[in-house]
């Protein structure tokens, strides 16, 4: 049965100008009783408001990728996928299609779509309220708490890094006030307000110091008390509460992309315990049951190679250039110097098609590669981005802008709809098995010499490499990473990668990454040799 969720729209101000942002507007999405913040920049026009799509799905933990270039929107939120195509004025999933016209504008490169069509296509059920805010002629007082109001106990909190989230929880005497919540992402801040309660004796402020949360401060002010975590780095924020015998308000805060920077631990006397972490659900198969090969298969002379993209697919689309022929262009050239070199090589693809993501499995799961690369080129909103980098699959986002190249390389194939991309968060049985675990290692090595023999080759910068849950090395049980040759948004790159002499230098780095990897300790100790 279709979950129905709720939307909350929150205002600290009450001008609403005709084609500008609504102030310190806030989305806010109920899921089973827990609330999902978004600090997506709500805008109105004509009397309807329209929300900026990628940073709102970002937020509640969605995937939504616009592409100017191909004109078209992928959205995802649980099982339901949309595919908005711009250029006709309609969204279309299965056999359905849904107009867009008058329910979608792009400004400054971001889409922004009407609340009514995000009722439309996803079930949300949505509510909108505001909330004004004191004038400095006329400051509006809240009154003092009555007799016999809420008393703010306690505060504490537990970190879960595993989850990638820090869970904070305000406990109350009495029961839980009402309460309104504000993410500032210029400041680093989550402002919360409880009306009508007051301070307990409540040390301020409190030190956190966890990969998340830096401190909390409290403060009362006129019968209200006004929490503010300080945050790290880009998070999502979750919040419930539960009355009862023990009333408190909680919020979780989970990291988008892991943070990796150490901070010392902060012990922190509370007059409450910390709750317990929650039992965590057995992993769900991500796809048919298939049992594991074992790498006693791994043929050490073959090589698959995932030239990405194809076809209808055309990839970033840049100073006037597209990545599927780009790479299609260096995977052939890899291709004849590692079969002069005695290798066996297969490719996913030899000319404009486009291979689901069952073609490029089913090629690679019978072949038995020691590597399977796939060749990608990326893109950034920052035309001077450069470089090459390289990714290896995992369950979070690691490095700068992993979240961005997970979200645009797994699009086109969460827009297949087939059983493999059902749900992203089910690849989750698959990167923490022990199988793919113990095959990670050497396909981290296999990334690292793909990087310095393409950027020695090359003189690109050497991004290093990173993590990312995508679709395309998922199932992969032996060595496979994705490289991302270049940036086709930069144009001097963009340039250089269209050149058939700077494409020769870069598949000369990529074979020689895999011959050496071929060579290499870690190959033989995954292997047993």
């Amino acid at each position: 049965m279709k979950k129905l969720l709720t939307i909350s729209l929150l205002f600290s101000a009450l001008v609403l100008f005709a084609f500008g942002a609504l102030g310190e507007a806030q989305v806010v999405i109920t899921v089973n009783g827990e609330r999902i913040q978004s600090g997506a920049r709500v805008v109105s026009r004509g009397g309807t408001l329209y929300v900026a799509v990628e940073d709102l799905f970002r937020d509640i933990g969605g995937v939504a990728y616009y592409s100017p270039i191909m004109n078209k929107a992928n959205l995802k939120f649980g099982k339901t996928s949309w595919v908005l195509s711009l250029d006709k004025g309609v969204a279309i999933t299965d056999n359905r299609e849904v107009p867009l016209e008058g329910k979608v504008f792009v400004e400054n490169n971001k889409l922004y779509l009407s609340l009514p069509l995000l009722a439309e296509l996803f079930g949300f059920r949505i509510s909108t309220r505001t909330q004004e805010t004191p004038t400095p002629e006329a400051p509006q007082l809240a009154p003092s708490p009555r007799a016999g109001a809420p008393i703010l106990s306690g505060v504490r909190f537990s970190s879960y890094n595993e989850e990638m989230r820090t869970r904070i929880t305000f406990d109350f005497q009495g029961s839980v006030p009402p309460f309104t919540s504000q993410i500032d992402r210029e400041r680093n801040t989550v402002t919360i307000l409880f009306r009508n309660c007051s301070l307990g004796n409540v040390a301020s402020p409190i030190a956190v110091n966890d990969p998340r949360v830096g401190t909390i401060t409290l403060e009362e002010k006129n019968g209200q008390v006004e929490a503010n975590i300080a945050f790290r780095g880009a998070i999502q924020v979750r919040e419930g509460k539960l009355n009862g015998g023990n009333p408190r308000a909680y919020f979780d805060l989970r990291s988008l992309v892991e943070v990796t920077e150490e901070v010392p631990p902060s012990p922190v006397t509370s007059p409450s315990p910390k709750p317990s972490p929650s039992p965590r659900p057995s992993p769900t198969p991500a796809f048919s049951p298939t049992p594991s090969p074992s790498f006693e298969v791994i043929n050490r002379n073959v090589v698959v190679l995932d030239p990405g993209h194809g076809g209808n697919d055309p990839g970033c689309v840049h100073n006037g250039y597209q990545e599927k022929t780009i790479v299609l262009e260096i995977a052939k050239r890899v291709r004849d110097i590692l079969r002069a070199r005695g290798y066996e090589v297969y490719m996913t693809r030899e000319d404009d098609t486009y291979p689901t993501l069952d073609d490029r499995y089913r090629l690679a799961n019978s072949k038995n590669p020691f590597a399977f690369v796939s060749i990608h080129c990326n893109a950034s909103p920052n035309p001077k981005a450069s470089g090459i980098e390289v990714f290896v699959g995992g369950t979070k986002p690691r490095g700068e802008g992993a979240l961005d190249v997970a979200q645009r390389e797994n699009a086109p194939f969460l827009a297949e709809q087939t059983t493999f991309s059902e749900n992203l968060e089910k690849l989750n049985s698959i990167y923490t098995s022990a199988y793919y675990l113990k095959s990670r290692e050497a396909s981290a090595k296999l990334g690292d010499l793909v990087v310095q023999r393409v950027a020695s080759q090359t003189g690109l910068t050497a991004r290093g490499v990173k993590e990312a849950p995508l679709v395309v090395l998922g199932h992969m049980f032996y060595p496979a990473c994705l490289v991302e040759v270049g940036f086709l948004s930069n144009p001097g790159e963009a340039k250089k990668l269209a050149s058939p002499s700077f494409q020769d230098r870069i598949a000369r780095g990529i074979a020689d990454a895999i011959e050496a990897f071929a060579k290499s300790p870690e190959l033989a100790k995954l292997l047993g040799g």
